[in-house]
């Protein structure tokens, strides 16, 4: 073990577990263990870089010192700086000042020396903030050429050769690949390629939120579509259906899976793409976000031999995620644990895990009928989508084995009406169920910029009293502000708010078919269940984010 992640531990930035992970993670030949962290996602980047910078004595940059050009792009290339997350910032006759996010890479800071014939001073930096200002400044210089190139390039009789063409000429292929990078860098989720009248708008979701990344002449927006479809042998001649592909890339940092959606609109195709790590890095149940009560209870009903655990929210919540932290938690040589999804996010080492095919019949409900068959001790099923998958799924948790699954349901006490609309018994709800996760995603206030602001007497009696309970400290909230880190939002990073709803006996002797989910909620409430909107202002009290973002996230419910 190194001594910087061995100084991580003692300063609880790192738990055992995750050095253990750590160690245990087969890497390629050469990758620092400063590398295998920023992959891991483990510690927040900006938090990492400034524990390598208290850790090494190297200053982080300021705001002033990005510069506004390439510095010795004769010397030093794009393609190397992009692959290794370095950005010259300033040269002289004898020095050049360097931006990294990892200054334990000799090989690239020996190469860097050798390249520029120059001696190497470092400022520190998170990943996101180098890949973007590479990024903004190819752009700078490239931008003009890509449009020029694309305005020249009609598509007066868009014929299938013609659109092939125009999709694999340089200008193109270099825009998309641009286009991929920047939304990588940005931490977008999804990519949207929007046809409107006179342009095409790209705009891209970032923690939760979309924000405009370009707009394109008409002929180049068209040819980007054309260059995405390729990319994912879908048919480019066919602009009257929907359809759907899948392929991996390399964009930034990270490979992903990308799954593409296209619509046709009055003003032409618009597609949606979805990022999806492509990585074996699982996340820790422990790093969720859950209160210590919260996490011990998850823990408690998960350890169970059968039964039915149900995490539900909106798209886009984080319900996989939660999954997969629980099958990690749950991960065990002696135990069978099987998943079936769509797509698979997480491939999770020591579980067999399935993608499912509705075009080939492969669906939720006839692999899982199968699936039985393969003597599974947990079962995993991304989504409970119909009644023939929740009523398999329920009789799969009565006969000894335990299902995670998801639903889309508003709130925890949601998810037992839902299965009972989706025809499941209820006394066979009431005899499987163990808990129900609801969640939603919260932006997280940068805490580089955050700002305190006191809140009045009338404000402190509105504060639910489970959120009062675990706060300690005056009673005040954060709002944002904006700097560098952030590229002045005031928010970097999504967190997780919880509810956690666990069947004891008062709640199943409710479980009736004709039962409303208030009820049940009520009396969860008097068991002592934190609610979402609980949960979401005690960590308004502790910083994490803004009570505006908590209304925004709960206002449906």
């Amino acid at each position: 073990m190194s001594e910087f992640i061995s100084n991580l531990r003692e300063r609880s930035l790192l738990t055992d577990e995750q050095v253990q992970r750590l160690l245990k993670a087969t890497t390629a030949a050469g990758v620092s263990d400063v590398r295998r962290i920023l992959q891991s996602g483990y510690i927040d980047q900006l938090a990492l870089a400034t524990e390598l910078a208290r850790y090494f004595g190297i200053r982080q940059i300021d705001e002033t010192e990005w510069p506004s050009d390439e510095v010795l792009p004769d010397r030093i290339s794009r393609r190397f700086i992009r692959e290794h997350h370095v950005l010259p910032l300033v040269a002289d006759d004898s020095s050049l000042t360097v931006a990294v996010s990892d200054p334990t890479d000799t090989a690239v800071l020996d190469s860097l020396r050798i390249a520029s014939e120059r001696h190497i001073e470092l400022r520190l930096a998170t990943d996101s903030q180098i890949m973007s200002r590479i990024e903004a400044l190819i752009e700078k210089r490239t931008g003009s050429l890509i449009t020029a190139q694309g305005d020249s390039n009609g598509l007066s009789e868009e014929d299938e050769a013609h659109l092939k063409d125009l999709a694999l000429d340089a200008p193109v292929i270099d825009l998309v690949n641009r286009l991929f990078r920047e939304a990588s860098a940005a931490r977008a989720t999804d990519l949207h390629v929007e046809p409107a009248r006179g342009r095409v708008l790209v705009r891209r979701r970032v923690d939760g939120l979309m924000q405009e990344a370009a707009s394109l002449p008409p002929e180049l927006g068209r040819a980007a579509v054309s260059r995405i479809k390729i990319l994912t042998g879908l048919n480019i001649a066919e602009r009257r259906l929907p359809q759907d592909g899948r392929a991996r890339v390399r964009a930034g940092e990270r490979e992903h899976d990308i799954r593409v959606a296209t619509m046709p609109t009055i003003h032409g195709e618009s597609v949606a793409i979805r990022f999806l790590h492509a990585t074996n890095q699982t996340p820790d149940i422990n790093a969720l976000g859950l209160e210590p009560k919260q996490l011990e209870l998850l823990k408690a009903q998960a350890n169970h031999d059968n039964g039915m655990i149900i995490v539900t929210g909106p798209t886009g919540s984080g319900k996989t995620t939660t999954l997969a932290a629980v099958l990690e938690f749950l991960n065990d040589p002696t135990l069978r644990l099987v998943t079936i999804e769509d797509p698979v996010e997480y491939q999770i080492e020591g579980v067999n895990q399935i993608q499912i095919r509705p075009d080939i019949g492969l669906t939720f409900a006839t692999t899982l009928r199968s699936l039985l068959r393969l003597d599974p001790d947990i079962i995993m099923v991304g989504e409970m989508r119909d009644s023939e998958t929740a009523k398999i799924g329920v009789n799969s948790a009565l006969t000894g084995h335990l299902v995670l699954t998801t639903l889309h349901t508003n709130s925890a006490a949601g998810a037992i009406t839902r299965l009972i609309d989706l025809g499941v018994q209820a006394f066979l709800i009431a005899s499987t169920l163990r808990c129900v996760v609801a969640q939603r995603l919260v932006r997280r206030l940068c805490q580089t910029c955050r700002e305190p602001h006191e809140v009045s007497e009338e404000f402190v009696h509105e504060i639910p009293a489970e959120a009062a309970r675990r706060h300690k400290g005056p009673a005040r909230m954060w709002k944002p502000k904006g700097c560098e880190h952030c590229n002045g939002t005031g928010f970097l990073g999504r967190a997780a708010i919880f509810e956690i709803l666990a069947i004891d006996e008062e709640l199943r002797r409710l479980i009736k078919p004709d039962i409303s989910s208030d009820i049940i909620a009520r009396q969860a409430i008097a068991n002592g269940m934190v609610t979402m909107l609980g949960d979401g202002f005690a960590k308004c009290l502790d910083g994490v984010t803004t009570i505006e973002e908590i209304g925004r996230v709960t206002s449906e419910d």
